[in-house]
């Protein structure tokens, strides 16, 4: 390629791929057909003048994130980047955050589980859809991250109607959760579950460190528990590492039922960090979610246990 070529060459391709002009004005500006500088700008590309790269935005892991995605048959994966594995609350709330601000509509009904991550989304819901929010799990945890408390943060940035339920997660006993379920206060909140749409839940670890429900029902019953397989949970529905449910505190349950779970159409799982592989596969495998945000980290660990 001589250099009267070359200089041609150059000049199109930076006309075009920098400056953004189209192939049929440079073709009118330098009198060719359009055919000719679309084969001048292949031969810009096969000669490593023209160069196309890829850069996607720092913060996700794009390309784990949709191996993640295909390996489980989600909906959707997102693996966040984090410095480490022990401060992941925060960046994943983040990204869980503005998940919920782009996938949401005014039509939706957001249910809400409770959590530490979850409260660290809470504060980036800005500019979220108008939508109705429901409280899909009784309260646990420390002040601040109940879902109660949740609820009425996402509640009021989107301005939308909030459905709450003040009564634990989990009871002493089937009477007084079924007692609960049918109380006049609830009612509303109760019958609001056939229609959500879209859930974002917790992911705990069968840890006293790694789940609020250990603490609602004591030692003895969570060493019981753990003995029959548990190893994770989500808004207090069991699951054992084969991804088969556990249903040892289904009846003193106060929240949705994991048959109307099943039935939201997107139902969304954060959790990270250390400990919690074990816990994600198993709420994967058992069908309890279909998307999930998550660090990079447990992501790769995943990876390796994937179908």
């Amino acid at each position: 390629m001589g250099p009267e070529e070359l200089t041609e060459l150059v000049a199109i391709a930076r006309r075009h791929h920098v400056d953004g002009v189209s192939r049929i004005d440079i073709a009118a500006e330098r009198g060719l057909s359009r055919f000719k500088v679309g084969r001048i700008l292949q031969a810009a590309r096969e000669a490593g003048i023209v160069r196309v790269e890829v850069r996607a935005p720092a913060g996700i892991d794009f390309e784990l994130s949709e191996e993640l995605r295909t390996r489980y048959g989600l909906r959707r994966a997102l693996a966040v980047q984090t410095a480490d594995e022990t401060r992941v609350r925060e960046p994943l709330g983040q990204v869980a955050g503005d998940l919920l601000r782009e996938i949401v509509t005014a039509d939706d009904v957001l249910g809400i589980d409770c959590g530490r991550t979850l409260r660290e989304m809470t504060g980036h819901l800005a500019g979220i859809a108008g939508c109705d929010v429901v409280q899909i799990t009784g309260m646990g945890g420390q002040l601040g991250d109940t879902a109660t408390d949740i609820t009425r943060v996402v509640s009021e940035a989107s301005g939308g109607r909030v459905f709450s339920l003040f009564a634990p997660i989990v009871v002493a006993d089937a009477r007084t959760a079924e007692a609960m379920r049918t109380h006049r206060a609830f009612r509303p909140t109760f019958a609001a579950y056939a229609r959500v749409t879209k859930a974002v839940v917790a992911i705990g670890a069968w840890s006293q460190e790694l789940s609020q429900i250990p603490a609602l029902i004591g030692e003895e019953e969570f060493a019981r528990l753990a003995a029959t397989g548990v190893v994770a949970e989500t808004g207090a529905l069991l699951v054992d590492a084969e991804g088969r449910r556990i249903l040892g505190l289904d009846a003193r349950r106060v929240a949705i039922t994991e048959s109307q779970l099943r039935a939201v159409p997107d139902v969304i799982g954060v959790g990270g960090g250390r400990g919690k592989t074990t816990a994600v596969h198993a709420l994967l495998r058992a069908g309890l979610l279909n998307s999930l945000v998550t660090d990079v980290h447990l992501a790769r660990r995943l990876l390796r246990r994937a179908p």
